[in-house]
């Protein structure tokens, strides 16, 4: 199974479901090969009916310095059909990005910038 997602507005952002024990949430996500984590808001994690205090407590470090705490989550999240767990650090941030640690196993990932796409294909190598 694969799927092509346009970039929005020059960055390579895609279409995912967030599954939380209350609430399921359909967001677009900026998919992000330089992050370790995939982050969402705390405002995201209550949406979901998730409780921040349920996760591990890690210290986040961004690129240009200083760092910030976050709530390490198993969360289910699906992708063009596919269902998956993944981790997902939750804090203090308004962003929502799709990092390596796991979001990127169950893909083999393509970013095409020439033509401002990325392909997502199912891992089955």
């Amino acid at each position: 199974m694969s799927k092509d997602f346009s970039y929005i507005q020059g960055y390579p952002l895609i279409k995912v479901i967030l599954i939380g024990p209350k609430e399921k949430i359909k967001m677009l996500a900026l998919l992000d090969s330089g992050a370790d984590y995939s982050l969402f808001s705390l405002e995201v994690a209550e949406k979901l009916g998730i409780k921040k205090e349920g996760g591990k407590r890690i210290s986040l470090q961004g690129v240009i310095g200083g760092e910030f705490p976050g709530y390490l989550h198993k969360v289910r999240v699906q992708v063009n059909g596919m269902r998956f767990n993944c981790k997902i650090v939750f804090s203090e941030v308004k962003t929502a990005l799709l990092g390596r640690d796991n979001f990127f196993l169950p893909f083999l990932i393509t970013f095409n910038e020439k033509h401002q796409k990325v392909l997502l294909r199912e891992n089955d190598l």
